[in-house]
């Protein structure tokens, strides 16, 4: 079965770029293009898959999805020679290279950008809109600038917001394990006093700060939220962790809950919730649509067990 990558590309809503069908990663957002797919005579199935914001088992789970919709062949193909096994790895091992040296690229890039930048307008549209003041954020030009740093605290990438807040990360950069990080640690670099709270989004988490005044850490998305958990639980063995949700409870499968729950459980944090699960409101919120007296009042409840 030959593999139709502008098919493919098509279908998912992604890109060709230099013979490979660049899609979303399932789970991420339409604008990703997280996934390569290339046609290749030496897998067994017609292709290679690489999920460089992902793992194997989202590579193996894009496969599948390519085999229900009609684009692989249903029964997988055969067996792997040790030939095809040698070329397939230094084929990963190349592509892995290559990513990881356009991360450097970009990081570059993010560098040089916030370096340049000027402080964030307190009058810029998006704050106004959120009614959040400018910390811990610069501005290009009309765009916010948020720093994304690993558990490092290097800067990898920066999450432009528009003023209409259409948001976009930088071309080729990093995003996986990286958060916007505020009031985690005092000038001398101690923790800062009480709880740290982890959300989704740059303004659920400055609208937690400006509430509560706790230290804040800003995922940027629900699918980051665990693995940025886990880095926080490691920089921070001891200290008090809340996993502030995103209530999707608009969508068939309540996204922002599940990853929040899960981050959660896996460091023994608890989880504040916009609005209480038994409100009636059936549309979506985060702490950056409640008034901040409720955001407050939300997150003391999630420390007392209520």
């Amino acid at each position: 079965m030959i593999v139709d990558i502008e098919a493919i590309a098509r279908h998912y809503g992604g890109k060709v770029c230099k013979g490979n069908a660049l899609i979303p990663t399932p789970g991420h957002s339409s604008r990703d293009r997280g996934t390569a797919i290339k046609a290749s005579a030496h897998a067994p199935d017609g292709c290679l898959v690489a999920c460089y914001n992902g793992t194997q088992a989202d590579a193996l789970a894009v496969k599948e999805m390519l085999r229900a919709d009609g684009f692989l062949a249903a029964n997988g193909g055969r067996e792997l020679t040790a030939a095809e096994r040698r070329s397939i790895r230094q084929a990963e091992l190349a592509r892995k290279r290559e990513r990881l040296d356009a991360e450097e690229a970009a990081a570059q890039c993010a560098a040089d950008l916030w370096a340049h930048a000027t402080h964030a307008d307190p009058a810029h549209p998006y704050l106004v809109a959120k009614a959040l003041e400018p910390f811990g954020i610069r501005q290009a030009g009309r765009d916010l600038l948020v720093p994304m740093v690993d558990p490092g605290f290097r800067l990898w990438n920066v999450q432009r917001i528009r003023p209409d807040g259409l948001k976009l990360f930088g071309k080729d950069a990093r995003t996986a394990g990286l958060f916007w990080p505020h009031g985690v640690h005092l000038l001398d670099g101690r923790p800062s006093a009480g709880p740290l709270v982890i959300g989704e989004g740059f303004a659920t988490m400055a609208a937690v700060h400006s509430a509560i005044g706790f230290g804040v850490a800003a995922a940027m998305s629900a699918r980051n939220l665990e693995t940025v958990a886990r880095a926080m639980r490691k920089l921070f063995p001891t200290r008090e962790l809340v996993i502030a949700a995103d209530d999707d409870r608009h969508l068939a499968e309540n996204i922002g809950l599940g990853a929040a729950r899960k981050a959660a459980q896996a460091v023994g944090g608890v989880v504040a919730t916009p609005r209480p699960e038994t409100c009636a409101a059936d549309s979506s919120a985060d702490f950056a649509d409640i008034p901040r007296g409720d955001v407050a009042g939300r997150i003391e409840a999630a420390r007392l067990g209520e």
